[in-house]
């Protein structure tokens, strides 16, 4: 005989996302979407993390495209749709930086937000004749530019894949060139051929991307030091 369908009344609650301004409605996670990434966190490939955690959040949320969001948006919604899915608080170990004891640290999760250093210009003069024009990469940018790859473990190869993803175009006087048509050599020649200030200028758009962030104070179990503790991007959380 066969197990009847549940029709659960699943409550349904409303975000917004910090990049548009558009107000969604969300579910909270069901236990297939709950074991499907407690599965990809266990096999700590980030990969496979990210690609658990997207499908979640579409399966919760009606209509959404996550891989055409912001990295900071996908961040902000999976804390907030977990938050009403498994416990508004978020347990993770941080050392003492007096004593190095580990310490269990709740996050309340209702708190946490997106710091935006209010980038205020996306079009990135590069000299008299060419601009670049940056945008807020997504995660289905930083998986194709196989940013989380275990090659990339260096901050300096992780800065200049992000780069690579932020750039949008480049402009002259003549014409708009689309960097998602052009080869990737192509574009890897034109970033080696900038002067380390023209590439300053582009890192400062990258480093000043809006991100998940929170700060804790915590008194270490051990020594009683109290640590302050900045948290940013999503892994800090959890």
């Amino acid at each position: 005989m066969a197990l009847p369908k549940l029709k659960n009344d699943r409550p349904i609650y409303e975000m917004v996302i910090p990049s548009t301004k558009e107000t969604v409605k969300y579910r909270p996670f069901l236990v297939k979407e709950q074991k499907s990434m407690l599965v990809a966190f266990e096999s700590q490939d980030m990969k496979q993390i990210l690609n658990a955690m997207l499908v979640s959040i579409e399966s919760c949320i009606p209509g959404i495209n996550v891989n055409k969001l912001a990295t900071f948006d996908v961040d902000y919604m999976f804390t907030q749709i977990r938050s009403k899915s498994v416990g508004e608080t978020s347990t993770v170990l941080y050392a003492c930086t007096e004593c190095n004891e580990q310490n269990e640290v709740k996050i309340d999760l209702r708190k946490v937000n997106i710091e935006d250093k209010k980038i205020t210009k996306s079009l990135i003069e590069i000299n008299d004749d060419i601009s670049v024009q940056m945008k807020y990469p997504t995660y289905d940018d930083m998986m194709a530019a196989n940013i989380f790859s275990e090659e990339n473990t260096s901050a300096t190869g992780m800065l200049m894949e992000s780069v690579k993803t932020c750039m949008y175009s480049v402009q002259t006087k003549d014409e708009n060139i689309l960097l998602a048509h052009e080869p990737k050599d192509e574009v890897e020649n034109f970033i080696n051929s900038l002067t380390n200030q023209q590439l300053e200028k582009i890192t400062d758009f990258v480093e000043s991307l809006p991100t998940l962030a929170h700060n804790i104070d915590f008194e270490c179990i051990k020594c009683k030091h109290l640590n302050k503790v900045e948290l940013k991007g999503l892994q800090d959380f959890f």
